[in-house]
């Protein structure tokens, strides 16, 4: 099993990123058929983290092609960077293997 997370810090507001969390997870589960789910940090920065569970990297390639490819998921990243929910410098993508 392979979990693909990204991580962000909210530096605007914590109810809208956290909608707009909620929301990006629908436009890729649409996008790709895989559920995302959403997490808040407990105490210290206010960081929202986003988790897909795949079954091994050949579905991970498929995950991020499906992803790379929707306009939805595109225009939705672009309107909130532009409303500035998230610090850009603050994102980080992860590969975890299940052990």
């Amino acid at each position: 099993m392979i979990l693909f997370s990204t991580r962000a810090r909210i530096v605007g507001s914590i109810p809208d990123a956290m909608t707009w969390a909620r929301e990006i997870a629908g436009i890729v589960a649409k996008a790709s058929g895989v559920t995302v789910e959403v997490a808040a940090r407990v105490g210290g920065h206010s960081d929202v983290l986003w988790v897909a569970r795949l079954d091994n990297m050949a579905a991970l390639e498929k995950f991020i092609d499906q992803i790379q490819g929707s306009a939805d998921y595109d225009a939705a990243v672009r309107a909130a960077l532009a409303k500035g929910h998230f610090d850009p410098n603050s994102i980080e993508q992860a590969l975890w293997r299940t052990v």
